[in-house]
C-alpha cells in the first residue's frame, strides 16, 4: 500500500465526517427540499429572478429563504459569491432561481382565486360553443 493510498481516507470515520456527496449520474431532484427541512406554515417555491418574477413574487407575500435556515440542505449554493445568505442555484440559461415562501394561507388563498377564474373561463367556453346550449354539444366547419 502506498503513502497516497493511506491518506485518501478510506477508513470509516473519515467518511462520517465528510458531507454527503451527490454523485453526478442517476436520477436526482436537483431543486428538491425535504420536507423535514421545511416549516409547514409556508408554501416553498424556487422562482427564477427573470421578468420581475422575485419583485412580484415579494409583492405576493414571498420572501427570501435564508441558508442559515436550512444549514443541513445540500443544495448547490455558493456562500463565497452569496453575501446576502440566500439559497439560490444557477437555473440554466444564465438564469438565477432563489428559494423563497409564502405563508400557507396566502398560497391557499391565490390557489382558490385561479380556481375561480379557470371555472370561469370553463363556463365562458361553453357558453360560447355553436349550439349555444348547455356547451356538450355543438359544430365545428372547415372551409
Amino acid at each position: 500500500m502506498t503513502e497516497a493510498t493511506k491518506t485518501r481516507g478510506s477508513s470509516k470515520a473519515t467518511r462520517a465526517k465528510r458531507p454527503n456527496r451527490i454523485p453526478m449520474s442517476g436520477s436526482r431532484k436537483r431543486m428538491h427540499i425535504p420536507d423535514e427541512y421545511k416549516d409547514s406554515a409556508y408554501h416553498y417555491a424556487w422562482i427564477t429572478d427573470r421578468n420581475d418574477l422575485v419583485f412580484r413574487a415579494k409583492r405576493a407575500g414571498y420572501e427570501h429563504v435564508q441558508v442559515a435556515e436550512m444549514p443541513e440542505l445540500q443544495v448547490d449554493v455558493d456562500q463565497a459569491t452569496n453575501p446576502d445568505g440566500l439559497i439560490m442555484m444557477n437555473v440554466g440559461g444564465g438564469d438565477v432561481g432563489y428559494l423563497m415562501k409564502q405563508p400557507r394561507e396566502f398560497y391557499e388563498e391565490d390557489l382558490q382565486a385561479q380556481r375561480e377564474l379557470n371555472e370561469a373561463r370553463v363556463a365562458d367556453i361553453k357558453r360560447d360553443l355553436n349550439s349555444k346550449e348547455d356547451g356538450r354539444y355543438g359544430k365545428v366547419e372547415f372551409e
